[in-house]
Order: structure tokens, then C-alpha cells, then sequence
């Protein structure tokens, strides 16, 4: 009987051992909730077919497998004006997407701001140095709003200059003393081999010529490069939305406007510019280093150069400009607001950098990422963006420093005003009256 009560008492006291443990243990657990992961949605345009979208798209799902934390949604259209104006659709109604990529589309921008909806990134920049390492000093200078708060993040820069086909000038013979092409320093030596190549073209067949003009690239990529380049006069105008448009630097650029269009054939839209080019049609194309990205593998591609714009002094000139990029919501769940930062921080990372500059073409906006490596790797690109960041001037993008009526007054306007003195005197006296309204 004795050792029989002992094994039970021995029992007993185990079996109550276990139950204060097992209550421990699921006490302990009951105070630890287990961590959700924080969902964020990022609206964009890059939900088409071409092989630079996809590259985009499987950049954003490389974030998210990263960060098994932070669940990232797409709400993908096939281009960015789609995709803005369903974010700015939201916004009427008082919603927004926890990230918008703009792509340039800055009215969305000041449409957030005004809603009180856009987030104020400043605070998380100066927290974080990596960060605060990895954003462009043009992108401060030109989003940092007078109280000091910043609502964009662009992951690329808006470079510019110009597309040239070597074979097609050295035939001309516009070259130095060595064979090579020589680039017009000034814009009367532009316009001097404008005029040679447009006889040469003559001689080759009745469907070449010196440009193939789509109305837009003449007011956002000619235009400004040839006010800059005219005086300093024409600097400032080109640097600010001017107060005062009957100028001679002004109307200077609108003569030569009307000069570039002399040597153009007509198109309807900026993929027959392109198209023109790449078939030989045309020499000279107007428009950004990203076009590398459709160049690379064709015939043209080792016949074919990026120049920066001549000016009259004799600099060269070039668009290195912050477009807008990603804004975000200011949420009130802090988790959110700070997963979307995070991703912003993912986006503007050297080897995100790299990786979007080697897969589609786009210009760093990371002042850290090598554009030797990328020469290396991708030379047309790699030259391309030497030659811009090189030149001597740097100016902005139109739409970037102008008002965005005046922008669109002058795509409607400027392609038949500029030919005639009547109209240039029309378009210069519209353009005031825009200011004094």
C-alpha cells in the first residue's frame, strides 16, 4: 500500500508540473500576437506587353520576395496616362493607392498635395542616410517645395539630346580632317549641316530627309535646348516660366523652329519618328536616352550616335531633368506608410538602379550607380548618358519648369504659327495673355 501511494502521489505531483508548464507556455503565447504582414497597393503603367514593362513588373515582384513582410499589389495598366488618371479618379472621391508611380505625369502630384493626401517623404529621407545617399541633387533642387517638404521620388531622370546616324553624315561629308563626324558646336553650324545633309538626302531617294517631325518632339525636345542656347537671356527663360515672351531670344527659336520643319518630313506620332530612323529615312531624331533601349540589336545600332545640342557661345547643352515619380498616400496605418517608403528606398537602390538602366534603358536617377559598368555592359546607353551629363549647360524638361498651358498651347499652336511672321506675333502675344489672366 505505501509504495502504491507514493507512485500516486509521484504521479499526481508530475501530471500537475505539466499543467502549470503547458499553461505557461500557452499564457506566454496568448501575449505574443503573430505579425500580419502589411499589404500596400502600387498603381503603374507598366502593364503592357513590351519586354521593358515586364522587366519593370518583375522588379516590383522581386521587391515582395524580399520582403516576405510587406505584400506589394499591382494595379497595372498598359501606360501611364491610364494608370494616373484612375489614381487621380480616386482622389475625387477622397481615396488614393498607398504608392502612385506618376512616370512624369505630374499633375497628379500637386492634385495630391492639394488633397492633403500626399505624403511629406522629407522626415523619412533626413532619418535614413542610405536614402537620403541614393536621390539625385537635381531632384531635391526641383521637388523640394519652399517649406522644405518633398512628395515625389522619381526612380529615373529624363536625359536628353539627340539621336544621329554617323554613316549618314559622314557621306555628306561632315566630318574632321580624320574621317570622323564633326558635331555642330553652334546652331548656325546645325543648321549649316542640316542644309548639307538635306542636299545629300535629295541625291539618295525622295523618302529621306534631315528629320521626320512629330509636332510634340519640337516643343519638348527642340525647343527649350534652342532658347537655353541663344543668350542668357534665353537661359533664364528656358530655367523658369517667363513673365515676358516678346523677346528676341524667343523669337529667334521660333524662327529656327520654323527651319527645322524646312528639313522635316511630316509624321503623326512619335512611333513614326522613330520608325523613319530606323529605317534610314531620317538622320537626325529627337529624343531621350531610354530610346537606346530600341535601338539595341538592330541594324542601325553601330552606325547610330547621341550628341548633345549645340548654343550659340559654342557650349554644349543638354536636358538632365527630375521628372515626377512615385507618390505616396499618406496613410494613417504607420505600417503602410512605412512599407511604401521602403519600397521607394528598394526602387532607388544601386542594383535596382543598374538593373533598370541595363533592362530598359532609363537613366539612374542614383548619382551612386557606375556609368562605366554600364558602358561596359550596355555601350550605347553608357555613351549616351556620358555625352549628356557632360555637356556644358543643363536645363529642364518643358514640362518640368513651364506652366502646363502654356506647354499645350504651344503643341497646338506652334506647328503652324512658327511658319509665318503673323503667327509667331500671334503665339507670342497668346502666350502673355496666358500670364496676365
Amino acid at each position: 500500500m505505501k509504495s502504491g501511494s507514493g507512485r500516486f502521489k509521484y504521479t499526481g505531483w508530475l501530471c500537475a508540473v505539466l499543467i502549470i508548464i503547458g499553461l505557461t507556455f500557452s499564457g506566454g503565447c496568448a501575449g505574443k500576437e503573430e505579425v500580419q504582414p502589411v499589404e500596400i497597393t502600387v498603381v503603374h503603367g507598366w502593364g503592357g506587353t513590351a519586354q521593358t514593362h515586364k522587366v519593370v513588373r518583375e522588379i516590383y515582384q522581386e521587391f515582395s520576395a524580399l520582403r516576405p513582410d510587406v505584400i506589394l499589389k499591382e494595379q497595372a495598366s498598359s501606360d501611364s496616362t491610364i494608370a494616373v488618371e484612375k489614381a487621380n479618379d480616386m482622389l475625387a472621391v477622397d481615396r488614393m493607392p498607398d504608392v502612385v508611380s506618376t512616370n512624369g505625369l505630374s499633375y497628379f502630384v500637386q492634385n495630391a498635395v492639394t488633397k492633403g493626401m500626399a505624403l511629406d517623404l522629407m522626415p523619412y529621407i533626413e532619418a535614413d542616410d542610405e536614402l537620403k545617399a541614393s536621390i539625385h541633387p537635381s531632384v531635391l533642387e526641383s521637388w523640394t517645395t519652399e517649406d522644405g517638404k518633398l512628395y515625389t521620388l522619381p526612380d529615373a531622370l529624363e536625359v536628353m539630346g539627340f539621336w544621329f546616324n554617323a554613316s549618314f553624315f559622314r557621306e555628306a561629308g561632315i566630318t574632321d580632317a580624320d574621317g570622323n563626324v564633326k558635331l555642330p558646336d553652334t546652331w548656325e553650324e546645325f543648321f549649316g549641316d542640316c542644309e548639307r545633309l538635306d542636299a545629300w538626302c535629295e541625291k539618295q531617294s525622295s523618302g529621306m530627309s534631315v528629320f521626320a517631325l512629330e509636332d510634340i518632339q519640337v516643343v519638348e525636345d527642340f525647343l527649350l535646348a534652342r532658347l537655353a542656347g541663344a543668350s542668357p537671356e534665353g537661359l533664364a527663360m528656358a530655367s523658369a516660366m517667363p513673365s515676358d515672351f516678346d523677346t528676341p531670344s524667343f523669337k529667334r527659336t521660333l524662327q529656327d523652329a520654323a527651319r527645322l520643319y524646312s528639313y522635316s518630313q511630316d509624321v503623326d506620332n512619335i512611333d513614326n519618328a522613330r520608325q523613319a530612323f530606323l529605317d534610314g529615312r531620317s538622320v537626325i531624331y529627337f529624343n531621350g536616352v531610354w530610346e537606346s533601349d530600341i535601338f539595341r540589336g538592330t541594324g542601325i545600332e553601330g552606325e547610330i550616335g547621341y550628341a548633345a545640342y549645340p548654343t550659340e557661345s559654342g557650349a554644349s547643352l543638354s536636358y538632365i531633368s527630375p521628372s515626377s515619380g512615385y507618390v505616396v498616400y499618406d496613410n494613417p496605418d504607420p505600417g503602410r506608410r512605412k512599407a511604401s517608403v521602403e519600397f521607394l528606398k528598394y526602387m532607388l537602390s544601386t542594383k535596382v538602379q543598374n538593373r533598370l538602366a541595363i533592362d530598359t534603358g532609363q537613366a539612374p536617377s542614383n548619382p551612386n550607380v557606375d556609368n562605366a559598368m554600364i558602358r561596359e555592359d550596355y555601350p550605347l546607353l553608357g555613351n549616351a548618358l556620358e555625352v549628356a551629363h557632360g555637356a556644358d549647360l543643363q536645363i529642364k524638361s518643358i514640362s518640368s519648369v513651364w506652366d502646363a498651358a502654356a506647354v499645350d498651347f504651344l503643341k497646338v499652336e506652334l506647328p503652324q504659327a512658327c511658319l509665318t511672321e503673323e503667327g509667331r506675333l500671334r503665339l507670342v502675344n497668346g502666350l502673355n495673355g496666358q500670364r496676365g489672366e
